[in-house]
């Protein structure tokens, strides 16, 4: 399992099964802003906000490359929060699949595109309150 990049749930992304391009993190701080009179607005912080964007390719020549982003769609139908693991070992901790988005290429006179460009849109799922 040396060559697993990252895993989310039961999808692994891995040099042999179609590892991804790239990886953005972004974490946002979400605030109001309250007005007073007289003074500078106050900010008040209501939480955090968390995603992940991994975008990749997939050639059908690869391993399970055809039902490579059908995976990612039928995770995110289940609408369940999976567990975010990196190749080190680092939990990232649970995330749920907010989007996926495919452009196929290079098509085949079949119809079979030659290369399928995706994107996974992850947003981190926040612990319950106890």
């Amino acid at each position: 399992m040396a060559d697993v990049l990252m895993t989310l749930g039961d999808i692994r992304f891995s040099v042999a099964e179609g590892a991804y391009q790239s990886l953005n993190r972004e974490l946002e701080v979400m605030t109001a802003k309250i007005a007073r009179a007289g003074r500078q607005s106050a900010r008040q912080t209501l939480g955090l906000d968390e995603t992940v964007d991994i975008e990749g390719v997939c050639y059908p020549g690869q391993r399970h490359a055809r039902d490579r982003v059908e995976s990612f769609r039928l995770a995110a139908r289940e609408q369940k929060p999976l567990m975010l693991t990196d190749g080190t070992g680092k939990v990232w901790g649970l995330f749920v699949i907010e989007g996926v988005s495919e452009r196929g290429s290079a098509f085949l006179s079949n119809g079979v595109a030659q290369r399928q460009d995706f994107r996974i849109r992850l947003g981190a799922y926040g612990e319950d309150a106890a």
